[in-house]
């Protein structure tokens, strides 16, 4: 096969194959070093695979030597030189990535079948027979690259309205890598073997077969557009499952959150009548307070003054409830927030996200009977962009988790409407692309988050 053939074919499939991957990129963009880095360095391993495949076979193979196993090798190296070079470049993970670049694969096909249905199976014939084969050779070039470049640019213009931006849209949420491998071999796998078969079988004799090169053109297009639609598709249907569980997390909640504020209600009422008490003793007393009845009255009047400032407003009012509520339980909880931290999440995220965290610290340090150990501590802060969040308890017992990760409940009143705490709070997490971990040594609990 003539060399510049083999430049043209593979650049403008490598070149077309990332534009369909960066229209699938969420923003803002989170590149893995710096952009002047990430970005150079990861062109130079998409495309330097691509020249490998070039000058591999315009060197060790001649055209009668072209088979279908190596055809599909061929078109597997640079759809290889275009993974590591995102990977190089983007923080993405590699089962989102791998389905990123098999949507992307299908976006090529399909600009590329069309610029097929347009000429190869209609205008060239055309232009041929009423022109002549002298004309033919003069301009088809020209009407060709002009043609078949403008047919792209409106077919990928189109995958981007209609495909593009509803995946990126609704990519935070996960598909089983399982299921995102085996969708992108059977992409890979369908589109080549239909192109060998094309190149081998249906292209020498274009002419009388251009007809049955339609109806493959456009089978390839319909393939394609399905497996968009049931990737979007399937995008929906883990956004509902997950959506679900939120909701029922949510209800869970509410009805957490009532018992508390009953329970903080009791306990005000508590207080103030002790100080209703004390204050009448001072009255009868005439002003001769006992040190202990000093102290008693200072420190609930140290508590009512007292006032969380973290610089949100909402996280403000969520710790003084549970603070109010540990004292209640005489659990002594502590916490250094830093507001502005949560800048980047909804608010409603940010309070299931810190709702869920405090609440089920509050659950086990219920359970620890030594006083000097009913202890919750948090914090949440920023680093370099990046919010930290850290929580630890004492708990009792042991903690054995679910094979997914989450933390199995200990509650044994009908244990499946439990649970959804840690489900919730790894729900969130992974929205926001971010990491989490348990440590769980001599009884103390530590939760780390980053995102």
């Amino acid at each position: 096969m003539p060399f510049d053939l083999l430049l043209q074919m593979f650049l403008s499939f490598t070149i077309e194959l990332i534009i369909g991957c960066v229209m699938l990129i969420k923003h803002p963009l989170r590149f893995r070093f710096k952009p002047y880095i990430s970005i150079p360095v990861g062109l130079i391993i998409a495309f330097t695979s691509t020249f490998i495949v070039i000058l591999g076979l315009h060197y060790l193979f001649k055209p009668e030597d072209w088979k279908e196993w190596l055809n599909i090798v061929a078109y597997t190296i640079p759809v290889a030189g275009v993974f590591f070079g995102f990977f190089f470049a983007y923080k993405i993970s590699i089962p989102q990535l791998i389905l990123m670049i098999a949507v992307a694969y299908t976006f090529q096909s399909m600009a590329y079948q069309c610029t097929v249905l347009a000429f190869d199976t209609g205008i060239q014939r055309v232009i041929y027979e009423k022109l002549g084969q002298d004309w033919y050779n003069k301009y088809y070039s020209i009407i060709y690259n002009i043609g078949s470049n403008a047919i792209k640019v409106i077919i990928y213009v189109a995958c981007y309205f209609l495909i593009a931006r509803t995946y990126v849209k609704y990519s935070k949420y996960i598909i089983k890598t399982a299921n995102i491998i085996v969708m992108g071999v059977i992409v890979y796998l369908v589109i080549n073997v239909v192109n060998v078969y094309i190149s081998l079988h249906v292209a020498t004799n274009l002419w009388w077969d251009g007809a049955l090169r339609a109806v493959l053109a456009g089978l390839l297009i319909v393939f394609s557009i399905i497996f968009d639609t049931l990737v979007v598709g399937g995008f929906r249907i883990v956004e509902n499952h997950q959506e679900t569980t939120i909701i029922k997390a949510t209800l869970n909640s509410k009805i957490r959150q009532q018992e508390m504020m009953e329970n903080n209600i009791n306990f005000i009422n508590m207080k103030c009548h002790d100080l209703r008490k004390e204050l009448r003793k001072l009255k009868e007393q005439k002003g001769n307070l006992t040190d202990e009845d000093f102290k008693m009255l200072e420190d609930s009047l140290n508590f009512y003054d007292s006032s969380v400032k973290t610089g949100n407003v909402n996280i403000d009012a969520l710790i003084q409830d549970k603070l109010i509520y540990c004292n209640s339980l005489n659990i002594q909880f502590t916490s250094l927030v830093d507001g502005d931290a949560f800048k980047d999440i909804s608010s409603s995220d940010v309070y299931f996200l810190l709702v869920n965290i405090i609440d089920n610290a509050i659950e086990a340090a219920e359970q620890i009977k030594e006083q000097d150990k009913r202890v919750i501590s948090l914090t949440a802060y920023n680093k370099q962009g990046v919010l930290f969040i850290e929580e630890t308890n004492y708990y009792a017992g042991e903690i054995s988790f679910n094979k997914d990760g989450s933390i199995k409940t200990t509650k044994s009143d009908n244990p499946k409407y439990h649970g959804y705490g840690t489900k919730s709070i790894a729900y969130i997490v992974k929205k926001y692309s971010g990491k989490m971990e348990y440590e769980v040594k001599d009884n103390i609990f530590k939760l780390k988050i980053a995102i």
